[in-house]
């Protein structure tokens, strides 16, 4: 029980904070009414096309290239960043930092690199999966949420996130101009030779886009859900084993727990009028305390429109390492290195995310 409240800690906080709010509002059918089984459902589908993705060979085929074209370590950094930007608008941030991370400090201990140029990348890899997320609906859960809650169009959503996104893009690529000027020749991995399996990856990309057509209310979330399950059923069993289901349940949790907060006359008051007032200031804060999937679940109810709590709890993902699941995921992949320097990589960790989300509420400011 110890090994499993630590390893799911976030799951742990949910269904205490879940229990100890139902004070204000008691177990009742509302309960079931606050649930969102779309969202679930989304990130059902999702997962199931990750996993399906990761097991095809897919990402591994993608890191091979990668390395294979690499001729020092510098251009290998900027290229395995890049791509963890680009593959967690499709793939979500975590699944990115699970699959490149661990990756990224084989390839740069094989080349010889030292700590400090390890976790400068690490640290970097971990910024661009968060923002590269919050380009598209499907890169984070709070994005998805939103975009259900809110029945968001496409248009709209792009038109609101894309700024943001940019802008991230090229602050993180100075980022990186700044602090990687290494350059050692690449090792050569067995990574790169792994085949993969094309025509599983073919039908997962297909429910990829069924996934994204889906969120913008073009094909029904119940026609994803049972045409993948078929599928599944069909192609690959085993990765019903491999879906994060203690993820769905912590969803469920937030969702109680937001729907007894909204039934708190006081809580309510405290909330409403700051997401008035100030909507991101207010999301990003409270991402940094509850992390910005459960921030986007209780402020959506708050807020007049889903602008301020898109681009806030997105940005909110900055800052502490509870701010987003996927930085506690980086960070417990570097933790378990031997050699790793933990103090060093917690200081350039916050720095770093510090510095960008005050840039970042300063270009919301800015531009209204």
């Amino acid at each position: 029980m110890k090994s499993f409240l630590k390893r799911e800690i976030v799951f742990a906080i949910s269904v205490c904070a879940a229990a100890l709010s139902s004070f204000f509002n008691p177990p009742s059918p509302s309960w079931i009414d606050a649930i969102d089984f779309r969202t679930l459902a989304m990130l059902f589908a999702l997962m199931g096309i990750s996993e399906g993705l990761k097991a095809s060979g897919f990402f591994d085929s993608i890191a091979g290239v990668m390395m294979k074209r690499a001729k020092g370590t510098k251009g290998l950094s900027f290229s395995l960043i890049a791509i963890v930007f680009l593959s967690s608008m499709l793939f979500t941030n975590d699944v990115s930092l699970l699959m490149f991370v661990p990756f990224s400090a084989m390839l740069l201990d094989k080349a010889g690199c030292d700590e400090d140029y390890i976790i400068k990348v690490v640290v970097l890899e971990t910024i661009s999966a968060n923002l590269g997320s919050m380009t598209t609906p499907v890169g984070n859960p709070q994005n998805l949420y939103i975009c259900s809650f809110f029945s968001v169009g496409a248009a709209e959503f792009f038109s609101a996130i894309l700024p943001y996104s940019l802008l991230s893009a090229v602050l993180i690529a100075a980022l990186a101009a700044i602090l990687l000027s290494k350059d050692q020749s690449v090792e050569k991995d067995e990574r790169e030779v792994r085949k993969m399996d094309r025509p599983r990856t073919v039908i997962y990309l297909c429910f990829l886009l069924l996934a994204l057509l889906s969120v913008f209310h073009v094909v029904s979330w119940k026609l994803l859900l049972a045409s993948e399950i078929i599928a599944l059923l069909i192609i690959d069993r085993s990765i019903f084993r491999r879906i994060d289901y203690i993820l769905l349940l912590t969803f469920v949790a937030f969702f109680i727990f937001s729907e007894n907060i909204r039934n708190a006359e006081g809580i309510r008051n405290l909330l409403s009028e700051p997401m008035k007032a100030q909507p991101i200031a207010l999301s990003a804060a409270v991402s940094q305390v509850i992390s910005n999937v459960p921030a986007a679940i209780l402020l959506s109810s708050f807020a007049e429109n889903f602008r301020g709590v898109l681009i806030g709890t997105d940005i909110g993902g900055l800052g502490t390492p509870i701010a987003s699941l996927a930085s506690l995921i980086s960070l417990k992949i570097y933790f378990r290195r031997g050699q790793g320097r933990k103090g060093r990589y917690m200081a350039l960790f916050l720095l770093l995310n510090f510095l960008l989300l005050a840039l970042l509420f300063a270009f919301s400011i800015i531009i209204g």
